[in-house]
């Protein structure tokens, strides 16, 4: 792998844990909550996160924008990174992606960077895509 070529790395993960909190604010006709989730990736991706979400949904879609704190490995290299991510549903329509924080990535991630997409197949399992590049 060199340092300045996007790499592609697909994985699939599984919710381990989701703690979800709601509140209110005033005005507001949507059901809105904090959620801790856990997830453990495997295949291409190995290893665990932790993600802190804030969701809004009503009867007509849903968002999310969160942060994850990524530990484990990929294409040889080990270390944690941070990715900004946000997801939005109308109907059956969906989309989701996020960004690597610049300068979070440790140890053998250091120096990545790239985007992210979260995404989720018709029997229900989840996958990552990380399109990402290392700094020289």
């Amino acid at each position: 792998m060199t340092e300045s070529e996007e790499h592609i790395i697909s994985g699939s993960f599984d919710i381990s844990d989701w703690q979800p909190e709601t509140y209110q604010v005033d005005g507001s006709e949507s059901e809105l909550s904090r959620v801790r989730a856990s997830k453990v990736f495997n295949g291409a991706i190995e290893g665990t996160s932790i993600a802190e979400l804030l969701m809004a949904g009503n009867s007509r879609g849903a968002g999310y924008v969160a942060s994850e704190v990524f530990n484990g490995s990929f294409e040889g290299r080990s270390g944690s990174m941070i990715v900004q991510h946000w997801g939005l549903a109308e109907g059956a329509a969906a989309a989701s992606s996020g960004h690597i924080i610049p300068g979070s990535g440790t140890h053998g991630l250091a120096g990545i960077s790239g985007k992210a997409v979260y995404s989720q197949d018709a029997s229900g399992q989840h996958h990552l895509e990380l399109r990402v590049t290392f700094a020289s």
